[in-house]
């Protein structure tokens, strides 16, 4: 199942270069017959598929600072 909706995504997937696409269909004929796929052949299809999430804002970013030095005993610097 997995397999298939990753397949499904590469293959919609459309990417400026030429070089990239071919690598592209040999990573989704390795994946669809369940070999290994090479290092590069792994990170294209991970940056193809990347996207990035939400940024997120912490009301207080030190009181998480703060409440490890109380758990640990130490002063607050």
């Amino acid at each position: 199942m997995f397999k298939d909706k990753l397949l499904a995504a590469l293959k919609d997937k459309k990417s400026p270069y030429s070089n990239d696409d071919k690598m592209m269909g040999k990573a989704a004929s390795k994946i669809q017959k369940q070999k290994r796929l090479s290092s590069s052949e792994f990170l294209s299809v991970y940056d193809s598929l990347w996207k990035e999430g939400p940024a997120v804002q912490y009301q207080n970013p030190d009181a998480r600072v703060r409440h490890f030095h109380t758990i640990n005993g130490s002063q607050n610097p």
